[in-house]
């Protein structure tokens, strides 16, 4: 019976160096750059902590990206517990911060079986406990409308992930116009001035 290779602690800093170095590499460089003397050279470590913390490129990899998901996560989680859930998912899907890093991650999707299924799961996931905490709030303010929660929600994401892409690349032609007239939109549906 083979034994199984001793791996690095979950809570070792040199572990988040190299995931934080995957981030790096990703934003300036892209997926595609993605190797094990690239990211230890990032973090100023030996490539062969690669492969003692992860055991391969592949599950670093997967790894960084779960620790994304789960930074996402989190912060959905917070905006939908918030007084203002419409205004805070918005405030989330356009926050910039990320946008590279989660078109990285797409794209690399679309070649590695592992980070599309995470994507899918995390999506469907994520799709439908927004659903179910936003959709009161909308339901409310468009009873007699074909507005649904579901186009509502999409349409906040994609226009903010949309907004995200195009700032990372440096446009930004009359994006303030499209957060003024989102904004609008929002406190229509959620005004801030009632209590909820």
């Amino acid at each position: 019976m083979a034994t199984r290779r001793r791996m690095g602690t979950e809570s070792s800093a040199s572990r988040s160096a190299l995931m934080d170095a995957v981030e790096a590499v990703m934003r300036k460089e892209g997926y595609a750059a993605l190797t094990a003397r690239r990211v230890a050279r990032k973090c100023d470590l030996n490539y062969q902590l690669v492969f003692y913390y992860f055991g391969s490129m592949d599950e670093l990899i997967l790894a960084t990206y779960r620790r994304h998901i789960e930074r996402v996560r989190v912060a959905m989680e917070e905006a939908l517990g918030s007084r203002h859930p419409l205004h805070e998912y918005w405030s989330v899907h356009s926050d910039q911060q990320d946008a590279v890093l989660n078109m990285e991650f797409m794209a690399m999707s679309n070649h590695n079986e592992i980070i599309r299924a995470e994507t899918v799961q995390f999506g469907e996931e994520m799709r439908r406990i927004n659903l179910e905490k936003i959709a009161p709030a909308i339901i409310e303010n468009t009873a007699n409308s074909a507005i649904t929660p579901a186009s509502v929600m999409m349409a906040l994401n994609y226009i903010g992930s949309l907004l995200g892409l195009e700032t990372a690349l440096g446009i930004s032609g009359v994006h303030a116009e499209i957060r003024t007239l989102v904004e609008w939109f929002i406190d229509r549906l959620e005004p801030i001035d009632e209590p909820k």
